[in-house]
């Protein structure tokens, strides 16, 4: 089944579904493989071929999985043996009473987002700016430049001659940061979901 629907009023959205019923973790991949396999394939691909023009249909997708990320962050803190029905406005969950999870904090997610992309953007940074004409003038490597000079997706820049040696930092640090802080927040959203069931089951053993 498929079509297209309006959120809130104004907000146009197309969808899928299936009759099919999913695990938990079958659902999961099928909500994270659209952001998963594109940005493997285009991130690599813009930095090595200086294709700047792929952080506009890399953003978009991005942008569209933050449901997606935020699902399966919800569906993480159910046990695995839970089954799962698509539906157009929203996913029904086949399970006991005693599987119901509590609401993700969205304040929670948030602040945890903010901190690891701030503190990944700052290691990364931190990284490139000193470690990398470190290593790259220890291996002999004259010029280096990782993605697109002037653009979002430009990372870093080396060059070595008998008179100076230069390097940069470009904003695709951010976008790196961005990427780790989501990842913070996902790891953290699941392990406080996770708790509250972990404490019941040590109390009971």
């Amino acid at each position: 089944k498929y079509g297209v629907g309006i959120a809130y009023f104004i907000l146009p959205y197309a969808y899928a579904t299936t009759d099919h019923e999913f695990t938990r973790n079958q659902f999961i991949v099928v909500l994270m493989t659209p952001l998963v396999v594109l940005t493997a394939i285009g991130v690599p691909a813009m930095l090595v071929f200086e294709w700047g023009w792929l952080i506009v249909p890399l953003a978009a997708n991005a942008a569209r999985a933050i449901a997606d990320l935020w699902m399966t962050m919800t569906l993480l803190a159910y046990p695995a043996d839970v089954r799962l029905e698509d539906h157009p406005k929203g996913v029904r969950i086949l399970g006991r009473e005693s599987d119901r999870r509590g609401v993700l904090s969205v304040t929670a997610v948030v602040w945890d987002a903010l901190a690891g992309a701030a503190v990944a953007a700052v290691g990364v940074f931190l990284l490139l700016a000193v470690g990398g004409p470190l290593v790259l003038d220890v291996l002999g490597v004259d010029s280096l430049t990782i993605g697109t000079p002037d653009t979002f997706s430009f990372l870093f820049s080396f060059t070595s001659t008998p008179n100076e040696i230069s390097m940069s930092v470009g904003s695709g640090v951010l976008g790196i940061g961005a990427a780790v802080g989501v990842l913070y927040a996902f790891v953290r959203s699941y392990r406080r979901a996770r708790s509250p069931a972990d404490e019941t089951s040590t109390k009971i053993d």
